[in-house]
């Protein structure tokens, strides 16, 4: 898989609509949706999945023009939002992104550039920036992107760990729902399971450019420890696919570093036994714990990365800012 131009000229996005599951979330939503607003190329329809929000979610649609589609029965979860936006959808292309997060101004763009070159890739992503707002500012906390190496086994290295951005990606909608869309057994990494699904259908393509930046806060779920249960739907898909079957070493030590990251951060003693679980029941040890040492070191560079992106592009930076 190799990165395209994409400095073509595009036609209107007559063909893409942007799916946003939500839930009491007013305040980042209305932010999420002035971002779409100011695409440089518009959508054609904004499909905002309501998951029974009790606060002011439906008015903020309502002022941005945006489709409130409601679930008083609060049952969907973010993957059933997703299915059912994705469902609602009219387009030939979906794109979903999480309602505390923001879009590029040209992420659309971008990214309609980049499939409509690749007429078989099952969809296009581009870079994410993960960012927290503080007191201060805005600060990085790393790039969500594969490293150039990656690219090169870019099914094995999606599999071993997520380098897709959830509010990166741009799907050929029928394809999504004809491969079953987002696995609604899962309450963590459905994008994960969803964009692993896609790849093994068919090559993606990569823009590596900023897309979005996903929103670190108080607020966000998504923990290695609590999500480990939900971690073993995506590994066992080896158990399917032989072509992942070599691929779950490095896996196990993505997973492996990731809940022991955590488990020290947060002095948990379940989570070092989650670690040591892994470590004594999984394939391969030798080749387990350097993969968790590479991923370790991949962290650390795309933190680093991050943090270099947004000190050099002072553009970026004023764009941010003007979201607090």
């Amino acid at each position: 898989m190799r990165p395209i131009p994409t400095d073509e000229p595009i036609s209107a996005l007559d063909d893409v609509s942007v799916v946003i599951p939500t839930k009491d979330r007013a305040a980042l939503l209305r932010q999420t949706l002035r971002s779409i607003g100011e695409q440089s190329m518009q959508p054609a329809e904004v499909i905002v999945a309501d998951d029974g929000s009790t606060d002011d979610t439906e008015r903020v649609v309502r002022e941005f023009g945006a489709c409130h589609l409601h679930n008083p029965r609060g049952d969907w979860r973010p993957s059933g939002g997703r299915n059912a936006g994705m469902r609602a959808a009219g387009t030939t292309y979906v794109a979903f992104i999480d309602s505390d997060d923001l879009y590029h101004p040209r992420a659309l763009e971008r990214l309609h550039a980049a499939i409509a070159a690749q007429k078989d890739a099952p969809f296009a992503f581009g870079r994410g920036l993960a960012a927290r707002l503080t007191p201060s500012g805005w600060e990085s906390d790393g790039v969500i992107a594969p490293r150039d190496w990656e690219l090169e086994d870019f099914l094995c290295s999606l599999y071993a760990r997520n380098s897709i951005p959830s509010g990166g990606g741009l799907v050929r909608r029928e394809l999504a729902l004809a491969l079953g869309g987002f696995d609604q057994r899962s309450v963590f990494a459905q994008d994960h399971a969803f964009w692993l699904k896609l790849a093994r259908d068919g090559d993606p393509v990569y823009l590596p450019e900023l897309v979005c930046v996903h929103r670190r806060h108080t607020g966000n779920r998504m923990s290695p420890i609590v999500a480990a249960d939900y971690a073993r739907l995506i590994t066992a898909v080896a158990e399917q696919d032989p072509c992942l079957a070599r691929c779950v070493p490095r896996r196990l030590g993505v997973q492996l570093c990731e809940i022991s990251i955590e488990a020290l951060h947060k002095r948990s003693v379940t989570g070092l036994w989650m670690a040591a679980k892994c470590l004594i029941g999984g394939q391969g040890r030798t080749e387990m714990l350097r993969a968790a040492l590479t991923h370790w070191r991949t962290r650390k560079e795309c933190g680093q990365e991050g943090a270099a992106l947004l000190s050099r592009d002072a553009e970026l930076r004023d764009w941010l800012a003007t979201y607090t």
